[in-house]
């Protein structure tokens, strides 16, 4: 049904292609992954080639093509792996294995060489599919597809060798022929869509991360401005049918004064610090960013003003209990925060981050250090009396 000739040449095909691309790509990021894949796209490939020169290759010329082209999916696993910055599969040399024992233990028979070799395949891809799966955070994505991909080739290997067990003695001394040369051609056609969902994947994932880098604020690792208000918009939903939240702003008190006795470093590493210190305290799904300076946002989806203000509380309290070590400096720091709620305050929230502001002028007009809910007149709410260190 499909010769030896055709089946080569579509899996060679394939892993020059993976090859070249994953090789342009090298060539532009030095992502180690890259690396892998240009490994494992060529050794695969060069196991395929090797293996329709096997008159030439004497006493090689049955565990060496084999050999390399499985640790070319080795290779192909290692590279997924430092793609999403995961520790070396050392099960990546299980297939190689299975090869090597295998022809220890089985008889000399030409169906059973093909039998160990797609035992060895199918595990491979076996342990790829199931890696992703496993560890699979969206069920459609291109990751997903090429898990998919890796367990219906090893559904297909696995199905060949149990074939190619039972019929042994009815295959003699071959060659194969009808439905039983699928497998290898089925293989050529796995490698084109691993490379197309590889593509796919690797073009997700630089979305992502070029998407995290333009709303992300690198000093904090919290949102940016614009990250905060994409994604706090998102989770208001309509101005009309605006979901109960609420809405804090913080700012570092006397920030200037840190920055003065102590240097911009120092206010650097008060910034990350009341960041780091604010996210330990906040659930998931709370939205939490750098508006800009010392000037924080945090949005409370489903959560009441009284609710929020004590969130607002306990994040001032874990900020101002433990002074902030610069150096030789431990520097006591507090926060004043304002405080605003959909749907009372408004349902837009460029309005409840206004009103919010609104109200943190006036807990530091009442002195810093407490938190102020808005209202007509704005008024404060618990207070810590520790005072804030001023150089």
């Amino acid at each position: 049904m499909f010769d030896r000739f055709t089946t080569g040449l579509v899996v060679a095909a394939a892993c020059l292609l993976g090859g070249l691309i994953m090789l342009v790509l090298r060539l532009r990021d030095r992502n180690p992954a890259y690396s892998w894949w240009v490994a494992g796209f060529t050794l695969f490939g060069l196991g395929v080639v090797l293996g329709r020169l096997k008159p030439y290759l004497g006493p090689l010329a049955v565990p060496l093509p084999a050999l390399i082209a499985l640790f070319g999916v080795g290779a192909l696993w290692a590279g997924l792996r430092a793609f999403e910055q995961r520790p070396f599969p050392f099960l990546a040399v299980l297939p190689p294995a299975i090869w090597l024992i295998g022809l220890t233990l089985v008889e000399p028979t030409y169906a059973l060489k093909p039998f160990v070799f797609n035992l060895a395949i199918g595990t491979g891809t076996l342990l790829i599919g199931a890696d992703i799966m496993r560890t699979a955070k969206r069920p459609f994505s291109a990751r997903s597809c090429i898990g998919i991909v890796c367990l219906i080739e090893t559904l297909i290997s696995y199905s060949q060798a149990v074939a190619l067990f039972t019929l042994r003695n009815e295959i003699g001394d071959g060659p194969l022929t009808g439905w039983m040369t699928f497998a290898p051609f089925q293989t050529g056609i796995a490698m084109i869509a691993i490379v197309l969902f590889g593509i796919l994947m690797i073009s997700e994932v630089s979305h992502r991360r070029l998407h995290r880098l333009a709303t992300t604020d690198p000093l904090s690792d919290a949102l940016n401005r614009r990250g905060f208000f994409e994604k706090g918009t998102a989770a208001l939903g309509p101005h009309e049918k605006a979901s109960r939240a609420a809405v804090v702003v913080f700012d570092i008190d006397h920030f200037k004064r840190i920055n003065d006795a102590y240097g911009h470093p120092a206010g650097d590493r008060v910034i990350a610090e009341f960041a780091a210190r604010a996210r330990d305290q906040l659930r998931p799904g709370d939205i939490f960013g750098r508006l800009g300076g010392e000037e924080f946002a945090l949005l409370l989806p489903r959560m009441n003003r009284e609710e929020a203000a004590l969130i607002a509380d306990r994040i001032r309290a874990v900020l101002s209990a433990t002074p902030i070590q610069y150096g030789d400096h431990a520097i006591s720091v507090t926060a004043s925060a304002g405080l605003a709620a959909a749907p009372r305050d408004g349902t837009d929230l460029d309005r409840l981050i206004a009103m919010a502001d609104a109200a943190l002028y006036t807990a530091k007009q009442n002195g810093r250090n407490r938190t102020a809910l808005h209202q007509k007149e704005p008024v404060q709410l618990h207070h810590l009396t520790s005072p804030a260190r001023t150089g």
